[in-house]
């Protein structure tokens, strides 16, 4: 496909290739017959790498006690609690700093109500996007340390933030830092650094986002205040367990191993919730009964994210402990609110960006489109929205400050952002971030040699990489194979996210009977193999060169079931569609 051929459809790729796992049949004969799975949902299986062993047990009924690495294997954490503890037995308070994402402001809730339950005093401070931008910042560390706070506990920030760390201890006062972003080659200044791409640790794989790590800090803090403070010892580690999924499905890590089991488990946790919040949050967003995945990416992370994105992330803190329903409430109608909000300042934006690129009338290998008055607050947003259409790396930017431009930037599959940025330093006056996202500024006059200099980096870095959108099927089957039966078997796979993406199957040679779209947002195809049929659902996209009425298509699909309107009907979510 040629460069223009992508700017030929600014929502999604029209084609995309079609790859097929490579299937390792005597694994999935062994797992269909010591599991009691069926043939399609064992080949998945097998396909991915697992064998019928105790692995695959745990992946399908994943346990707290089975599943999770023990907290002494995180580097730091035994010394960050220890470190608490005489804190808190001098009778000193902590300031816990967070950043205002989904994964920063789950992290800081949770060690804040732990902390606070067990009176200690405590206080969170989050940065203001527009004011502050990314990271620790001058303002909060010297607003701690006005306030009386003798340490300073930096939540899914702190790594880079070595000039803030060290005037938080000029300024009298100790430091812990619990990050997951890129460890570069200095030494922090922090008196515990807690992250697992530290030298000497890849704890749990080093994949755990900020609320993950956070949630075994409650689980060691539990432990290390239990004389101290004699109530911490009844609290049950696992009750934060519906905070801690939150970042960790938003913040995309690989839902695999301990992240697995964290989401698994926290969504259990999730759907009996009694934190007050939550569920006023739930009901704000229109979730009844089990949550899954979807609820909590779609429904609860845009509400919490809008906060900041759109006023500020401290409100967030307030609803996810507070135990006033009508105070609940009211913070939930206004995350709805602001979500509303933050859907229309994004559609704006990618917009005017998409139309910034197709005027270019070329692709380069990564992205570089800026606005001074892009929303700051939904850059991130579309980039990603870019990411879908174009399949580049793509920075977004706008400008809060005048002369100075911030922004965030998204990668494609093989592409790490992170590392890419680092190259470009020199262009840069802040940035950071982890392998598939990262935050920058910059000052205006360099707006032009960074976006050469950026596509120079790309050009580089994705030799090799694929720059065409791919689907990859697990594997072949047919369309009597989908069946009520083999979903539910199928869920039991879940929760799906980034390293566990739902199951998805090649069915070959189907005839399109009819085609059309649903509220002139998707489409909806029925697809048919001469016997049966099935409904193909298209989402965001209004048409596809290979969707005609009389003919021939492979599809690959996550198949799934449609309750609307109280109508059950199967369903193929469609991936990729290739003519015959």
């Amino acid at each position: 496909m040629s460069n223009l051929a992508h700017l030929s459809d600014h929502v999604r790729i029209a084609f995309k290739a079609i790859k097929l796992r490579k299937q390792a049949l005597d694994n999935s004969k062994a797992i269909e017959n010591e599991f009691g799975i069926g043939a399609v949902a064992a080949r998945v299986l097998a396909a991915r790498g697992f064998k019928a062993n105790s692995a695959l047990n745990h992946f399908i009924e994943p346990t707290l006690k089975g599943g999770l690495p023990e907290p002494e294997g995180l580097k730091n954490l035994t010394a960050a609690c220890e470190l608490v503890r005489k804190v808190v037995a001098a009778g000193d308070g902590v300031a816990i700093c967070c950043d205002f994402d989904v994964d920063g402001l789950s992290g800081g809730a949770q060690v804040y109500h732990f902390l606070r339950t067990i009176g200690v005093r405590c206080k969170v401070y989050v940065p203001d996007r527009f004011s502050d931008g990314y990271g620790l910042n001058e303002r909060i560390v010297r607003l701690a340390a006005s306030e009386g706070f003798k340490l300073l506990i930096a939540i899914d920030f702190g790594t880079t933030n070595e000039r803030e760390l060290i005037l938080a201890r000029s300024l009298g006062m100790r430091s812990i830092v619990i990050d997951h972003h890129h460890v570069g080659s200095h030494k922090s200044p922090a008196d515990v650094f807690i992250n697992p791409n530290q030298r000497g640790c890849g704890f749990a794989d080093s994949s755990l986002c900020a609320a993950g790590l956070a949630w075994y800090m409650v689980v060691g803090l539990r432990r290390a205040l239990a004389e101290t403070k004699p109530l911490a010892a009844k609290i049950e580690a696992r009750s934060y367990l519906d905070l801690a999924c939150l970042g960790t499905i938003c913040d995309m890590v690989p839902l695999v191993g301990a992240n697995r089991v964290m989401a698994k488990r926290g969504l259990e946790f999730l759907t009996q919730t009694k934190r007050t919040g939550l569920i006023a949050l739930k009901i704000a967003a229109g979730i009844k009964g089990d949550v899954n995945c979807s609820d909590v990416s779609f429904g609860i992370g845009p509400r919490i994210n809008a906060a900041g994105r759109m006023v500020h992330g401290e409100m967030v803190i307030e609803l996810l402990t507070t135990d006033d329903p009508i105070l609940a409430k009211k913070i939930a109608d206004q995350l709805n609110n602001l979500n509303e909000e933050r859907r229309g300042a994004e559609q704006l934006v990618k917009e005017r960006a998409v139309e910034i690129v197709q005027q270019r009338g070329h692709l380069p290998a990564g992205l570089v489109v800026w606005q001074e008055d892009f929303h700051t607050g939904v850059v991130g947003i579309v980039a990603q929205r870019l990411v879908e259409a174009f399949y580049r790396p793509t920075v977004i930017l706008g400008m809060d400050t005048p002369g100075i431009y911030k922004g965030s930037v998204r990668g494609i599959r093989g592409f790490n952002v992170v590392e890419a940025l680092a190259e470009l330093g020199e262009h840069l006056l802040k940035y950071g971030g982890h392998a598939g996202a990262g935050g920058l500024s910059l000052e205006e006059a360099n707006l032009e040699s960074f976006e050469a200099a950026f596509a120079t980096v790309c050009a580089t870095r994705l030799q090799g990489i694929a720059t065409e959108p791919t689907a990859e099927a697990d594997t072949l089957a047919e369309l009597a194979d989908i069946s009520p039966e083999l979903i539910v078997e199928l869920r039991r796979f879940a929760p799906f996210g980034m390293g566990n993406p739902a199951p998805q199957l090649l069915l070959k040679n189907l005839k399109v009977i009819e085609v059309k779209q649903l509220k002139g947002l998707h489409t909806k195809a029925i697809l048919s193999d001469g016997r049966r049929h099935i409904a193909g659902l298209m989402w965001r996209q209004v048409n596809h060169p290979a969707l005609v009425a009389g003919r021939q298509v492979n599809i690959v699909c996550k198949p799934d079931i449609s309750t609307y309107r109280g109508q059950v009907e199967l369903q193929a979510n469609l991936q990729a569609i290739e003519l015959v």
